[in-house]
C-alpha cells in the first residue's frame, strides 16, 4: 500500500482532546485560513487524526453491521449514538486511533468541543481494505487447493466422510481453516486412519471447538434436573443429533459440578459403557453429547419383560463403573435416569455429583441435592446422612441394587427402607446389594457380577 499522506492543516497539539489523536485546523476550501486584526489564523472547525500515520485496521469487537456503517460513508453524531448508544463516543475514538475515520469537531473559544458533528471515512481507508480483499482472495485461494489436496487423500477412508462433505460445501472461512485442520490431524494420526468402525457421533468430537454457535438446540428440553436441563440438537455442519445440557443456573456450585461432569466424560468417555462428551463450553456452563435413545426409566417396562435385558443393563453399569472405581471415583448417583441407552448400549451418564480421588475432593455441599446427598431412594446410607467424601465402591453398588429394584417393582425406593423384587432370582441380588452396612456388601463390580452368574 502507498505511503498514508499526512492531514492538510496546521496541527495544534496542545489541544488535543483524546490519547492517540492530534487536532488539526481545517483550512477553507481555497486552501487559506482567515486572520485575525493581529493576523492569527482563525477557524471554526478542526478535525481530529491519529498520531504516527497508522495504517488504517478495524478495531475488534465491532459486528460487521457497525463497521459497514462506520466506515461507508460520512455519518452524523446523531446516527452514531442511535447506532452506538453510549458507547458511541468511545467507538468513535478508537476508529480515529485506528486511522479508519477523520472526527469533525467544532473549535470555539479556543478549545475543541464534543462531541464531535460526526466523521468522515479517512482517504486511506479504501486502500486498505483492497489490499485486505487482495489478501483475503489469496488465502481463499490457497485454502480451496489445500480442501482439494485434502478430499481426494480422505477419499480411501469412510470415517472420514463427514470432513470430506464439509470440505467440499463450506465456504471460505474460519470454520473451513478449522476443518481443514482437522482433516490433516486425521491423516497424520494412524489411529484414526486405520480405524475400523468409528461411533456415529465421531466427528463432531473432531470438531469440536467450544463454540455453541456449532449447533441447532431445540426449544423444548428432553430431561431437567436439580443442575441443567438436556435439549436435543443437532450438529450444524455435520447434521449429527446431539444432546445439549446446559446449565439452569450459574452459581459457582453447579458449574464445578458441570465441570466435574465434562472432566469425567472426556477421561473415560472412550469406554463404549460410559457416556462421552463430545464437546464444551471453556467456561463449563453447557457440553454435548451424542444423543441417547432413552434411559432405563423410560425402557422399564422392555427390562421387565425382556430375558436377560436387565442383566445386560446391570452389566454394562459395572464395567462402565470399572476404570472410574480403580482410580478411586465414585458416581454417588447410579439410579434409572443416569442410565442411557446409546447406540444400543447402555452407559453410565450424569457425574455431576461424581466423587473425585481422596485428596482431590472438594467441598462437600456440592454435592447435596434436596435434603440430604445423592439422589434420594437410591443413595446409599453413608451417601445420604453420612460423609459422602468418605464413601467406597460399595455406595455404588447399593444404588445399583436400588436401580434393579425400581424397575422391577415400577416404584420408587424411599430412603433407607426396603424394596426387594417379590419373588425370582433378582430378590437375594438386590438384598445382598443394598445391606445396610457398605462391609455387607458385594466391595467391588467383580464380586457384585459374581451374583449374576444364576440370573437368566
Amino acid at each position: 500500500m502507498t505511503a498514508r499522506s499526512r492531514p492538510r492543516g496546521f496541527a495544534m497539539r496542545h489541544l488535543s482532546v483524546y490519547p492517540g489523536l492530534t487536532t488539526y485546523a481545517v483550512p477553507r476550501p481555497d486552501g487559506n485560513y482567515s486572520t485575525d486584526r493581529n493576523g492569527n489564523p482563525k477557524f471554526t472547525r478542526v478535525t481530529l487524526e491519529p498520531e504516527g500515520f497508522p495504517a488504517p485496521h478495524r478495531p475488534s469487537g465491532l459486528t460487521d453491521r457497525q463497521w459497514a456503517f462506520a466506515t461507508n460513508s460520512p455519518r452524523r453524531w446523531q446516527s452514531a449514538v442511535t447506532t452506538f448508544g453510549a458507547r458511541a463516543e468511545d467507538i468513535a475514538a478508537e476508529l480515529a486511533r485506528n486511522g479508519c475515520i477523520i472526527l469533525e469537531c467544532d473549535f470555539r473559544d479556543a478549545r475543541v468541543v464534543l462531541p464531535p458533528r460526526g466523521w468522515a471515512p479517512h482517504p486511506d481507508l479504501q486502500a486498505a481494505r483492497q489490499e485486505h480483499s487482495d489478501q483475503r482472495a489469496c488465502r481463499r485461494a490457497a485454502q480451496g487447493d489445500e480442501a482439494r489436496r485434502l478430499t481426494v487423500e480422505l477419499a480411501p477412508h469412510p470415517t472420514a466422510r463427514p470432513l470430506v462433505a464439509i470440505l467440499g460445501a463450506q465456504r471460505d472461512g474460519a470454520f473451513r481453516d478449522h476443518v481443514i485442520k482437522v482433516a490433516q490431524d486425521f491423516l497424520n494420526d494412524e489411529a484414526m486412519t486405520g480405524a475400523g468402525d468409528v461411533a456415529p457421533w465421531a466427528a463432531v468430537r473432531w470438531l469440536k471447538r467450544g463454540a455453541k454457535s456449532d449447533y441447532e438446540r431445540d426449544q423444548e428440553s428432553l430431561a431437567e434436573g436439580g443442575q441443567g436441563a438436556v435439549y436435543g440438537g443437532v450438529h450444524k455442519y455435520t447434521r449429527i443429533p446431539v444432546a445439549l445440557k446446559q446449565l439452569r443456573y450459574g452459581d459457582e456450585d453447579s458449574v464445578h459440578r458441570m465441570g466435574r461432569e465434562i472432566f469425567i466424560g472426556h477421561l473415560y468417555g472412550e469406554h463404549p459403557n460410559v457416556m462421552p462428551v463430545l464437546d464444551s463450553d471453556p467456561d463449563r456452563r453447557w457440553f454435548v453429547m451424542p444423543l441417547a435413545s432413552g434411559s432405563a426409566a423410560s425402557h422399564a417396562e422392555r427390562l421387565r419383560r425382556e430375558t436377560g435385558a436387565l442383566r445386560d443393563l446391570v452389566t454394562a453399569v459395572c464395567e462402565g463403573l470399572r476404570g472410574p472405581h480403580a482410580d478411586d471415583r465414585i458416581h454417588r448417583d447410579i439410579k434409572p435416569a443416569n442410565v442411557l441407552l446409546l447406540n444400543g448400549k447402555w452407559v453410565v451418564a450424569d457425574w455431576g455429583l461424581g466423587r473425585q480421588p481422596r485428596g482431590e475432593t472438594s467441598v462437600p455441599r456440592r454435592t447435596q441435592t434436596g435434603t440430604g446427598f445423592g439422589s434420594e431412594g437410591f443413595a446409599a446410607p453413608e451417601v445420604s446422612s453420612g460423609n459422602p467424601h468418605n464413601v467406597a465402591a460399595t455406595a455404588d453398588i447399593y444404588s445399583i441394587g436400588r436401580l434393579i429394584a425400581a424397575i422391577l417393582t415400577g416404584e420408587r425406593p424411599a430412603q433407607n427402607l426396603p424394596l426387594l423384587p417379590s419373588h425370582g432370582p433378582w430378590r437375594a441380588v438386590v438384598a445382598e446389594a443394598t445391606q445396610h452396612k457398605p462391609t455387607d456388601r458385594p466391595q467391588d463390580v467383580n464380586e457384585f457380577l459374581r451374583l449374576l452368574e444364576d440370573i437368566p
